[in-house]
């Protein structure tokens, strides 16, 4: 039996050193991905959010245009169930929740001292949401003042 315990052990020891050999690409990655402080990134997330919805209110109540509608699923149902108030709901709860992931990523895998997949992680969860939120957001005003 301590046989089977130190064969588990030594595979885990093993495959935790092959992960350390990922973790400077990763770092390098990360960095690419979002070069600046770290501590940036939840505030921005949270800027591009707010913008979103300003700016589908901007487009939808404002532009006056009649042709225009909400494309996104969860958005179009929490717009239709609660108005703009639904709308700000859902998107404090997906932000909520997307920090609540990178967070816990990032202290998971800082905990077991895999500082370069924690900062990764953190990253991966957060940037691609900037980047559809930002997208949006120029989508919105575009088609406001065309």
């Amino acid at each position: 039996m301590l046989h089977l315990l130190r064969s588990a052990r030594a595979k885990a020891n093993g495959s935790l050193h092959g992960d350390r050999s990922m973790e400077g690409r990763l770092r390098v990655l990360s960095r690419l991905l979002w070069p600046w402080d770290d501590q940036w990134l939840v505030p921005l997330v949270a800027l591009l959010a707010a913008s979103d919805l300003i700016s589908t209110y901007v487009l939808l109540e404002l532009s006056g245009k009649d042709n225009v509608y909400e494309s996104g699923l969860l958005a179009s149902w929490a717009l239709r169930r609660g108005g703009f108030n639904g709308l700000y709901i859902m998107d404090a709860v997906a932000v909520g929740l997307l920090c609540v992931i990178a967070f816990s990523a990032r202290v998971f895998y800082g905990r077991i001292g895999l500082a370069g997949y924690a900062r990764a992680a953190y990253v991966a969860v957060l940037v691609p949401y900037a980047l559809a939120s930002a997208a949006a957001v120029v989508n919105n005003l575009t088609l406001a003042l065309t």
